[in-house]
C-alpha cells in the first residue's frame, strides 16, 4: 500500500471508531427517564427509534450526494451532527424532550451512511482485493469496539449524572479533525473515465443490488428480533436473570461482531461465494438456540455471539460484492446507498413485524416465544434464499474467466 492510502486508513479508522457512539444513549436511557417524569416510556423510548428512521430515509440519498459533493465532504458532514446530538443531549438534555427527540435524529445521518462511507474510501484508497476484504473486516470490528468503549465508558459516568457522559463527544471532535487531515480531498465519485464514462453513468441499478438490498431487509428484520426481546425473553419471560445477564447477553452480540470482523480476511478466503449464506445459517442457529435451551442463559449467550458473527460476517461481503456487480463508482456509491436503506427499513420494522405475526398466530402481540419462533424460520428462509444471490458468476468472474 502507498503511503497515502495508509494516511487515509487513519481517518477512516477514526470515523470507524466513533460513528456506533450513540450505542451509549441505548445504554442510559433509563436514566434519561428520570429526568422526564411526566413523560411516558414510550415518549423517552422515541430518542432510540428516531435515528433508524432519519438513517432509513438519508440512507438512499447518501449515494447520490457523493455524486455531487465529495465523499470526504459528506462524511464530515454526517460525523458534525454526530457531534452535535451530543452537545445538545449534554448542554440542554433536561430542557425539552422534544429538543432530545431532534438531536437524536441528527444521529440518523451517520447511522444510514456509514457502510456507504466505509465501501466506498476503501474501494478509492485500497486498490488490492486481497487487503481491501481483510480492511473491511477490521473496520467491522473497530466500529464494535468503539461502540462497547463508549457504552461502558459512557455507563460508568452516567451514574453520577448522564448528561456528563456526553462529554466523551469531544473524543468526535478529534476524529473529525483526524478525518479531516488525512482522508483525501477526493472529487464528487464519478463513472471512470473515458468513451465509456457518459454510457456507463446512464446504466440503470443492476437487478442483482435491488434483490440483495431487499432480502437483506429480511435478514436484519429477523436478526434484530434478539436484540430488541432478549431484555424481556431473560428478565420476564424464562426468568434467567436481572439487568446484569440482560447487559451480557447484549454485549455478546457486540464480542461476536468484534471477532468476526478481525478475522474475515481469513475465513472469507475459505467460504468464498458461501461467506453470506453460512453467515446468515449463524444467525439461524443463534435463534434456534434461543428458543430451545430456555433454561439456560448460556443459550441466549452464545446465540447472542452467533447473531453479531453473522451480522458482521455478511457486511463485509456485501459491502465488497456491491462493487463487483456495478460498473462505476457513482453506481457503487448509489448501490450502497439502496443496501443501507433497505437494511435500515428492516431494523425499523422489525418490531412492529414480530409483533403482528405473535398477535397473528397466539392472539397476542407481546409473545417472545412466537417472535423467536418467527425470526428462526425466517432467518432459515433468508439462509435458503441466499444461495441463488451470492453462489453465482459476477461480471469480475466473467473477466477474470475471459483473461
Amino acid at each position: 500500500m502507498s503511503k497515502n492510502s495508509n494516511k487515509a486508513l487513519i481517518g477512516i479508522f477514526a470515523f470507524c471508531a466513533t460513528c456506533m457512539a450513540n450505542n451509549m444513549t441505548l445504554s442510559i436511557i433509563a436514566y434519561i427517564m428520570q429526568s422526564y417524569p411526566n413523560e411516558s416510556s414510550t415518549t423517552v423510548l422515541t430518542i432510540a427509534t428516531t435515528p433508524a428512521l432519519v438513517a432509513m430515509v438519508f440512507a438512499f440519498f447518501v449515494g447520490s450526494l457523493i455524486t455531487r459533493f465529495s465523499t470526504k465532504s459528506v462524511l464530515l458532514f454526517t460525523q458534525f451532527a454526530l457531534f452535535c446530538e451530543g452537545m445538545l443531549f449534554m448542554f440542554l438534555g433536561h430542557t425539552s424532550i422534544y429538543l432530545l427527540w431532534f438531536a437524536a435524529g441528527l444521529v440518523g445521518f451517520s447511522q444510514g451512511s456509514t457502510n456507504t462511507f466505509v465501501g466506498t474510501l476503501l474501494a478509492a484508497n485500497v486498490k488490492d482485493d486481497g487487503k481491501r476484504a481483510t480492511l473491511t473486516g477490521i473496520c467491522t470490528a473497530v466500529m464494535n469496539v468503539g461502540g462497547v468503549a463508549f457504552t461502558m465508558v459512557g455507563g460508568v459516568i452516567a451514574v453520577n449524572g448522564w448528561q456528563k457522559a456526553y462529554g466523551l463527544w469531544f473524543i468526535i471532535l478529534i476524529a473529525i479533525v483526524l478525518e479531516f487531515l488525512f482522508i483525501p480531498a477526493d472529487k464528487p465519485a464519478t463513472a471512470a473515465p473515458g468513451a465509456g464514462a457518459q454510457k456507463a453513468e446512464k446504466q440503470k441499478m443492476p437487478a442483482l443490488v435491488w434483490l440483495i438490498s431487499f432480502h437483506y431487509l429480511f435478514y436484519f428484520m429477523f436478526l434484530y428480533a434478539f436484540g430488541s426481546n432478549i431484555s424481556e425473553y431473560i428478565i420476564n419471560v424464562y426468568k434467567l436473570g436481572t439487568s446484569v445477564e440482560a447487559g451480557i447477553a447484549t454485549s455478546a452480540v457486540t464480542a461476536g461482531g468484534v471477532v468476526a470482523g478481525a478475522i474475515f480476511g481469513a475465513y472469507s478466503k475459505v467460504l468464498k461465494k458461501w461467506t453470506v449464506p453460512v453467515m446468515v445459517g449463524f444467525a439461524a442457529v443463534g435463534l434456534a438456540l434461543c428458543l430451545f435451551l430456555t433454561n439456560n442463559i448460556f443459550g441466549a449467550y452464545i446465540g447472542g455471539l452467533l447473531c453479531g458473527f453473522s451480522m458482521s460476517g455478511a457486511a463485509p461481503y456485501v459491502i465488497m460484492f456491491m462493487q463487483q456487480i456495478t460498473d462505476s463508482p457513482a453506481q457503487y456509491g448509489k448501490a450502497m446507498s439502496i443496501w443501507s436503506g433497505f437494511m435500515n427499513i428492516g431494523m425499523f420494522i422489525a418490531v412492529y413485524f414480530l409483533a403482528f405475526c405473535a398477535q397473528l398466530f397466539t392472539g397476542s402481540s407481546t409473545d417472545i416465544h412466537s417472535k423467536f419462533v418467527v425470526a428462526t424460520i425466517g432467518a432459515v428462509l433468508c439462509m435458503v434464499t441466499s444461495v441463488p444471490l451470492y453462489v453465482r458468476k459476477t461480471k469480475a468472474d466473467e473477466a477474470s474467466a475471459a483473461e
